[in-house]
């Protein structure tokens, strides 16, 4: 008698380098050595998840038991958020973050709101308009950047401010191009590396960027994970891993996340935590996952057999207490 294969989509924006908007989608290279991961194991779909909403019904129609979401989406602070959302209503079991953990954590002051009590964050405001700047109480140097974005979408050289001048000018110039919620906080100097979360595993990494002297920018971002040196950082990194356990506790993490740290004077700022993350088989996630001893197909098999044991458990994210 046949064995029937367990059914997985494998729901994804391409990247196919033509807008802004795709940066942070996957390139064909991350979308097919996922699937060769999983191809041995399970009947897989790829479907595309387009901007006209037509992948719902093509997702209806093939019913899998597990969607393997890596959406990004195309526009708004809920962008990443909303194909969970819909797979939610759809009763459809799907791998990674829920929607509130993709919704939350993809709005930086709010994220760093929950945690501030107990972690070091670098003292910052959202701002709407230019007018809302003679409320801000920081010192320089500064740095501004959009609060619901990704990839350093909108960031440059001219992202750190030194002066009220520079400030009023990179801000004005950012609400007139992008025209959302400009986060403004203090710039901490250091050095830049990363920590992944996985659901079952635990903390695992780190891995630093190595991008020279160039500023990791928009454009830099945009091509990092086949061009930017990626390094597995070895050591005692047991007290950063108990900050990623406590923001994963106080954040209610579901399936997984890369959290950004800046390291100044033996101090752990966090940066930013990235519920949807980028599965390319040599950015910052795998690279993290292999500093700790697991390779590409073991974390993949991993975060899928995970969300096929346990169906998504919705988030209470920023409930949960400060444990």
């Amino acid at each position: 008698m046949e064995v029937l294969m367990e059914k997985i989509a494998i729901l994804f924006n391409l990247n196919r380098h033509q807008f802004d908007y795709e940066t942070e989608f996957d390139s064909p290279v991350t979308i097919e050595s996922i699937y060769n991961s999983l191809k041995d194991k399970y009947e897989i779909k790829f479907i595309e998840a387009v901007r006209d909403f037509s992948w719902i019904k093509e997702i209806i129609d093939f019913n899998p038991n597990l969607v393997f979401n890596i959406c990004e989406g195309y526009y708004g602070p809920a962008r990443e958020s909303v194909y969970a959302a819909i797979l939610e209503q759809l009763n459809l079991n799907y791998s990674g973050p829920d929607s509130t953990n993709l919704l939350i954590c993809h709005n930086k002051i709010l994220t760093k709101r929950l945690l501030e009590n107990k972690i070091l964050v670098p003292r910052g405001y959202c701002i709407t308009s230019i007018e809302q700047l003679k409320n801000i109480e920081l010192s320089f140097p500064l740095i501004v950047k959009l609060n619901s974005e990704g990839s350093s979408l909108g960031m440059s050289e001219k992202s750190i401010v030194n002066n009220f001048k520079e400030l009023s000018e990179q801000v004005n110039e950012m609400i007139q191009k992008f025209n959302r919620g400009i986060l403004i906080e203090e710039f901490i100097d250091g050095q830049d590396i990363s920590m992944i979360f996985v659901e079952g595993i635990g903390a695992l990494g780190p891995c630093e960027i190595d991008c020279g002297a160039t500023f990791y920018d928009y454009d830099m971002k945009s091509i990092k994970d086949d061009t930017v040196d990626i390094k597995e950082l070895k050591g005692d990194y047991q007290r950063l891993k108990n900050i990623v356990d406590y923001v994963a506790n106080r954040l209610d993490i579901k399936g997984y996340a890369k959290l950004d740290f800046r390291i100044n004077d033996g101090n752990y700022y966090l940066i930013e935590v990235n519920s949807q993350v980028s599965f390319h088989p040599h950015g910052e996630f795998i690279t993290c996952a292999k500093a700790d001893g697991y390779s590409f197909d073991q974390i993949i098999n991993h975060v899928v057999n995970y969300a096929l044991r346990n169906k998504i458990k919705y988030s209470s994210i920023g409930i949960g207490g400060d444990k």
